[in-house]
C-alpha cells in the first residue's frame, strides 16, 4: 500500500497542473479563466472526480476576448508567446514520450496535433503571409480521472 502510495505522489505532478498552482503562477479574473499574458488568457476546467478536483483535465489559451464572445475570432495570439504558455504549463519533460505529431494545412489555416503519452496539444494558426499567429490553443491531460465516464 505504501508503495501505491509514493507512487501516485511522484506521478501525480508529472500528469496535470493543479488549480492552486495555476492560481499562484497567473492571475485570475474568474472562475478557472487566468491571464497568462497581456491579451491572452486561458481557460481551464478540472476533473469532476472529487478526489481529483484540482487536478487539470483541459485547457485553452485564447486571446482575451474571445472568450466571452464570438467578435475577433479571427484575431491571433503571437505564437512564440503561446509556445511559452503551453511549455509553463505543460513542460516537455512532463508530456512523456512523443506519440505521434500530424500538421494538417488549408488556405491559410493549420492545424498542429502533438500527441504525447501524458498530454495531447493541439495549435491552430494563420499562415504567415497573412500575419502569422496562433488563433487558438488547447492541452488535454490524459488521466484516468480526465475520462469523460458517460461513454
Amino acid at each position: 500500500m505504501k508503495v501505491i502510495l509514493a507512487m501516485l505522489l511522484i506521478v501525480l505532478p508529472v500528469a496535470a497542473q493543479e488549480r492552486n498552482g495555476l492560481h499562484q503562477r497567473y492571475k485570475s479574473p474568474e472562475r478557472d479563466v487566468y491571464v497568462v499574458r497581456p491579451r491572452i488568457v486561458m481557460s481551464v476546467k478540472f476533473a469532476n472526480e472529487p478526489l481529483w478536483k484540482d487536478y487539470a483535465c483541459e485547457a485553452v489559451i485564447k486571446p482575451e476576448h474571445t472568450v466571452t464572445s464570438n467578435i475577433g475570432d479571427r484575431e491571433t495570439m503571437p505564437s512564440e508567446l503561446v509556445l511559452e504558455v503551453i511549455d509553463e504549463v505543460t513542460p516537455v519533460a512532463q508530456r512523456g514520450r512523443l506519440i505521434n505529431e500530424m500538421n494538417v494545412n488549408g488556405d491559410c489555416t493549420g492545424i498542429l496535433i502533438s500527441d504525447y503519452g501524458q498530454v495531447s496539444i493541439v495549435r491552430v494558426t494563420r499562415c504567415k503571409q497573412a500575419g502569422g499567429g496562433t488563433y487558438q490553443a488547447s492541452i488535454r491531460w490524459k488521466p484516468s480521472w480526465c475520462e469523460d465516464k458517460k461513454r
